[in-house]
């Protein structure tokens, strides 16, 4: 399950303003735009990460679909914490 609080940068107990700042500063940051020195495969891994971006505003800028998400997140139980960690290295770099 993918944190969106780690995605955007911000603690669990941010406020709504927080999250919309979070958001602005890392979708101008991989924005196309904004990437005009960088190879092709750098502008594929920042779209990859702008969607990411974007799916963990939406679901955080809910209020409904927030209090979900961390309902859902504070009950899932690992198992296997070695295969969680490297997941989560996976979704990242």
């Amino acid at each position: 399950m993918i944190n969106h609080f780690r995605v955007l940068g911000v603690k669990t107990n941010a406020s709504d303003e927080d999250i919309k700042k979070a958001y602005k500063r890392l979708a101008n940051r991989y924005h196309p735009d904004k990437l005009l020195g960088l190879s092709d495969d750098e502008k594929q891994q920042a779209a990859i990460q702008l969607q990411r971006v974007k799916q963990a505003y939406d679901v955080l800028a809910d209020p409904k679909q927030k209090s979900a998400f961390i309902k859902d997140f504070n009950n899932v139980i690992v198992t296997d914490p070695a295969a969680a960690m490297q997941e989560l290295w996976d979704q990242y770099y």
